[in-house]
């Protein structure tokens, strides 16, 4: 698969008329935000075209919902698409465009020239490759933990680097400045609106920079702290059928649902959660519901499409995904999923 600098480079074509306003007059808070979230789509538009990640990962690139700013930063750092020093420009004006954004006022000489020097230097990072370079993966024999827990399908071997051989040691530096700067971000975002966000924004920042432990502990808090709230739930239900806990995520599954039904997250997860345990018919109805929550979910389709194929009725699953979102048929459509073999679950806390 070739790599398409115009097509990542797209959302910032659209916006030339702010970047020539800003280089006449860089005091403008309106074109700072509009090149911030332009600069954003194209980084996820440079994720979701990664022929080399995860088949959800490319479905969620594109959806801050699925895929917060600083999880996405992350995993471009975490795949090497994206150099440092860009990476932490880019926090910046994030940081500067959803203050401008959220409290008005009027934008400095230098957010504007923070701006400027973000879509010049994106552009030149995505055009530096050659358009039919065919891309690696820096990741396939990582030992560390993905950030963005990957479909059941997407799982694979695991490879350890070998004890002995001398590696140099600054790419591990490079990753943990990135891990760092993106700690910083988010206790800055945290600080500008008010102080402690509460335990579930903690919760999402240890999710984003990939401390899952942390995470779990914030999680357990805010589920503790309001039991209405369907978020802690579907967190901590990623969190542990990645980590092959299913039974556990299954309970905060069922807490979840009881407190609110038509979530659609909580019924995507519990959707894929069935099909990891091998119950591809249940998977199916409960995926249809999710999409009829969320019909732009890309995870709810590529889910029920999988689930549909699965459990024998590949004529359906064609017929599903011939309705699904664009993008969900560029990435899964000719390519049916390998058969997952049925964990021994404790199959009576699965449905709530």
């Amino acid at each position: 698969m070739s790599h398409d600098p115009d097509s990542v480079l797209r959302p910032l074509r659209a916006v030339e008329v702010d970047v020539d306003a800003l280089r006449a007059s860089p005091a403008r808070a309106g074109a700072v935000v509009r090149i911030a979230r332009a600069a954003e789509m194209a980084m996820r538009r440079m994720l979701r075209d990664d022929p080399t990640a995860p088949v959800e990962l490319r479905l969620r690139a594109l959806s801050p919902d699925d895929l917060p700013t600083d999880a996405l930063l992350s995993e471009l750092r975490r795949r090497d698409r994206l150099p440092m020093e860009l990476a932490a420009v880019f926090h910046e004006l994030s940081a500067t465009a959803g203050r401008l954004a959220g409290e008005g006022g009027e934008a400095a000489a230098r957010d504007g020239e923070l701006a400027l020097r973000v879509a010049e230097s994106l552009e030149r990072h995505v055009r530096a490759a050659p358009a039919d370079a065919p891309l690696e993966d820096p990741v396939l024999s990582s030992p560390e933990e993905t950030l963005i827990p990957p479909a059941p399908e997407d799982r694979g071997p695991v490879h350890p680097v070998p004890a002995s051989g001398t590696r140099s040691p600054w790419p591990f530096v490079a990753g943990a400045m990135g891990a760092v700067l993106l700690a910083l971000l988010v206790i800055l975002l945290l600080r500008g609106r008010g102080g402690d966000a509460g335990a579930l924004a903690e919760g999402e920042a240890a999710y984003a920079r990939g401390d899952t432990a942390r995470a779990e502990e914030h999680f357990r808090r805010a589920a503790a702290e309001d039991p209405e709230e369907p978020r802690p739930h579907y967190y901590l239900a990623q969190i542990y059928r990645q980590s092959g806990r299913r039974n556990e995520a299954a309970r905060e599954l069922s807490a979840g649902l009881k407190a609110a039904p038509q979530d659609a997250g909580l019924n995507i997860e519990l959707g894929y959660l069935l099909l990891e345990s091998g119950r591809n018919g249940e998977a199916v109805e409960r995926l249809r519901k999710a999409v009829v929550l969320d019909s732009t979910s890309t995870r709810a389709w590529s889910g029920l499409v999988r689930a549909l194929r699965d459990s024998g009725r590949p004529a359906q699953a064609e017929r599903v995904l011939a309705r699904a979102p664009a993008e969900v048929r560029a990435l899964i459509g000719s390519v049916p999923p390998p058969p997952v073999a049925p964990p021994v679950v404790d199959t009576s806390t699965l449905v709530p």
